[in-house]
């Protein structure tokens, strides 16, 4: 297969398969909407992954599964070859989804009513993961400029060290506002935890997604040391579109700290991987790059392509720097409007976002989040859609 434009440009079906994005969508708002919202991929995974599922699927039996050699070297291979990040097959253990890995985390590393480190706007589950455990929430915000470049705001995080803070949730690359942040941001940021003792679990699980060759910067490439309390997450199934399949990895060079989530995993129940996710794992690391670069280029492509019919249509907005993920963040309060209004109007012409008050109440209100990762001609009709929305 030849994983070019046109391999990317070419439309499938996927209603019909339960797919949350699609047939979910569809029950809650109807048929006809352009599926512009959760953070999955509407492009054919590499022909290697099907291959390989399909040939376990025929052997007959789907019993109690191990994480294999084979495997677990194809994937430290991926890091290594993309990422120049060395580790051994003890540094690594499996999970569901990097969202198991937050909520375990804090399972393991705080008590009720500590304190949490977050930089809003960011992921939802950032959030959901303190207050669900009873945990306490302390806001960081992250630092915008005309322009809709973020930065990290090391004085308010130094602040709440000092104020007691236990662990911080970093989003590496950022989820929603696109940045991939620089080594000397993190060594920046890893200077100010270390000087307090905080525990750092930094989610990568966007790493693959960087269109400036060696950008990406894992954090346990700075926090480098046996004793530092660092576990990085992340998973193929972002990068290629497995997130049905729920299998990650936590990465640490402390043992201790490794061996503390898998503890805590292993007393609610999660003590093995999918034998499909594993599959599709192995598959992916060891034969998708091709694919993985084609399609970098391609949802590049498309952001300039939104930038561009943006600048026409609601030249007010304001789409922040796409540094990384296949997520675009949309100012748009130059307009007067709310996110549920936004949301509201979008619906009724016929499209859906994720609502910016999803990673922030406060800070994401008058935003919306687009999903890039589909066919060209969707994102024009998705800015078509939101002109409509906007100007009636």
């Amino acid at each position: 297969m030849k994983y070019d434009k046109a391999f990317f440009d070419q439309p499938f079906d996927r209603r019909g398969t339960a797919c949350e994005k699609w047939d979910g969508m569809e029950e809650r708002l109807g048929e006809g909407i352009n599926p512009m919202w959760v953070a999955d991929m509407d492009f054919r995974c590499p022909d290697e992954i099907t291959e390989a599922m399909v040939k376990r699927a025929a052997h007959p039996a789907y019993g109690y599964t191990d994480q294999t050699g084979a495997a677990t070297e194809a994937m430290l291979a991926f890091m290594q070859r993309r990422h120049g990040l060395q580790l051994t097959e003890e540094e690594q253990i499996l999970m569901p989804c990097v969202v198991t890995g937050l909520r375990a985390a804090v399972l393991a590393f705080t008590q009720p009513g500590d304190g949490i480190i977050v930089q809003p706007p960011v992921y939802g589950p950032f959030y959901f993961s303190v207050k669900d455990n009873e945990r306490k929430t302390m806001e960081c915000p992250l630092i915008r400029d005309e322009n809709g470049h973020y930065t990290m705001d090391l004085e308010s995080v130094e602040e709440a060290c000092q104020n007691g803070a236990k662990l911080m949730m970093l989003c590496n690359p950022h989820n929603p506002v696109g940045r991939c942040w620089t080594r000397d941001e993190l060594t920046a940021l890893w200077n100010v935890l270390s000087r307090y003792g905080v525990m750092l679990v930094s989610d990568e699980i966007h790493e693959d997604f960087v269109f400036e060759k060696g950008a990406f910067t894992p954090m346990l490439s700075i926090a480098s040391g046996k004793e530092d309390k660092v576990i990085a997450l992340t998973s193929a199934s972002k990068t290629f579109n497995l997130a049905g399949l729920q299998q990650a990895v936590a990465f640490a060079r402390n043992l201790d700290v490794l061996t503390a989530v898998k503890d805590t995993m292993h007393n609610v129940g999660v003590v093995q991987g999918n034998i499909f996710g594993l599959i599709a794992a192995e598959a992916a690391y060891a034969y998708g790059d091709e694919w993985l670069d084609s399609m970098l280029a391609y949802i590049k492509e498309g952001e300039q392509i939104l930038r561009e019919e943006l600048a026409v249509r609601l030249p007010e907005a304001i789409l922040s720097p796409l540094e990384a993920t296949y997520l675009g963040w949309i100012d748009l309060r130059a307009y007067g409007m709310n996110t549920a209004e936004l949301l509201e109007r979008s619906r009724k012409a016929g499209v859906e976002f994720t609502p910016g008050t999803f990673f922030g109440a406060e800070i994401g209100d008058g935003f919306l989040r687009i999903n890039l990762a589909c066919q060209h001609d969707r994102i024009r009709l998705a800015a078509q859609q939101l002109e409509k929305a906007i100007k009636g």
